[in-house]
């Protein structure tokens, strides 16, 4: 504990790792707005508001493309980031352990705030917790962190299995109306769309506990197992050099898009039944979420693809930014304490705000990076794991091409 922490110097980035983090924000952007700005909507299932074709359409859209995928996504992120956290910590003579324990309470501290005072939707929280249970694997050979990954995941194929029994045997109806009733569209409507902030962390403290009240230990099953996937997937260094492991992320995308077609698309050649949502966001979610990181990483260097994957990096960068502005933006966008526009767009006007307000996200982070080395809360973030304050401002002003 009385080694001398040194900040990490700036290496070169892998920028397709970063835009496939930007990806991850922008596809978070899109499950999270209208579940933030709405009642009427619940990830993989009808609405009982939108239910026009259009409706219908963007939502089968929304389940097959975004949710379940890119949190599954960011998670893996999460778990490749720490993996290269440790190994440069290490390297410097530092514990890793220790360093990334610092990082990961801090963490803790700011996605409390971001979920029990703006929104209960938060996933800091959860990362933070798993990010400390990580931590000891990351000590382990690289055959214990890739056998611990089936293990963990055993629970979720029991539950996968009885869920999807029990479902298959209850009328649809039942499950519909039951989904209806636990959206608790009422007490929602009377607190972030009419209430004082008094009201809105009442029902945002419901709104965590009821989601969270189990989900901490599921994660531990659902989610650990991701951030595994993604330390190992670094120490392997497949994702690290694509023009010499092209053939293995060929193979990779071709697997794991059939698998996300199989499990994310295929339901609905059957109606999409609610009780095989557990199925796609399990399954799906998480092959969905391998083929858009091997398909960005794949076409990072092609001539039309490489401009947006650098777009899409600088958003990356600073990534937990760029969330949590969202989530402070929306906070005042919809709810009563600001412009109090809850439960006022349609789900194609929620589609159309967030592309619009993430292009301006695109060009704010480019030109904060034109000045910054890092974003702001990422700052922050650094500041407060190293106990002093960390370089900011550019020394030299150069131009982002």
């Amino acid at each position: 504990m009385n080694e001398k922490l040194r900040a990490m110097p700036q290496t070169k980035r892998l920028n397709w790792i970063d835009a496939a983090r930007g990806a991850a924000i922008l596809g978070i952007f899109m499950v999270n707005a209208p579940s933030f700005g709405s009642p009427y909507y619940m990830p993989g299932m009808n609405s009982p508001e939108w239910n026009s074709a259009l409706d219908n359409f963007l939502l089968g859209g929304i389940d097959i493309f975004f949710q379940a995928s890119f949190y599954t996504l960011f998670s893996i992120l999460f778990g490749f980031g720490m993996q290269l956290i440790f190994d440069s910590r290490k390297r410097d003579g530092i514990r890793p352990g220790w360093f990334l324990s610092r990082r990961m309470l801090v963490l803790l501290v700011l996605g409390s705030i971001h979920a029990f005072l703006i929104w209960h939707g938060d996933i800091l929280f959860t990362y933070a917790i798993l990010g400390l249970l990580l931590i000891p694997f990351l000590y382990t050979p690289r055959w214990v962190l890739l056998m611990m990954i089936p293990i963990l995941l055993i629970p979720v194929v029991i539950l996968l299995t009885l869920s999807s029994l029990l479902g298959s045997l209850l009328p649809e109806g039942e499950l519909d109306a039951y989904m209806v009733e636990s959206m608790d569209i009422p007490n929602k409507l009377a607190a972030y769309g009419h209430g004082s902030y008094g009201d809105i962390l009442q029902q945002n403290w419901i709104d965590w506990s009821s989601t969270n009240s189990i989900g901490i230990i599921s994660s531990i099953f659902m989610i650990l197992p991701l951030l595994m996937l993604g330390a190992y997937l670094a120490r392997t260094k497949l994702l690290h050099d694509p023009v010499a492991n092209r053939r293995k992320l060929i193979w990779f995308t071709v697997i794991t898009g059939g698998i996300f077609l199989i499990f994310k698309a295929g339901p609905y050649l059957i109606g999409a039944p609610l009780w095989l949502s557990i199925a796609q966001d399990s399954i799906g979610g998480p092959a969905c979420a391998l083929f858009y990181l091997s398909i960005i990483t794949l076409v990072s260097r092609l001539p039309v693809f490489s401009w947006i994957a650098h777009q899409l990096s600088y958003v990356g960068r600073m990534s937990l930014s760029n969330y949590l502005f969202q989530s402070v933006f929306m906070f005042f966008l919809f709810y009563n304490v600001g412009f109090g526009l809850y439960a006022s767009f349609s789900l194609i006007g929620f589609v159309a705000f967030v592309l619009g307000v993430f292009v301006l996200q695109v060009i704010g982070s480019r030109i904060w990076f034109r000045y910054y080395t890092f974003g702001p809360v990422e700052w922050l973030w650094r500041i407060l794991t190293y106990g002093k304050i960390q370089p900011l401002r550019k020394k030299k002003m150069q131009r982002v091409s």
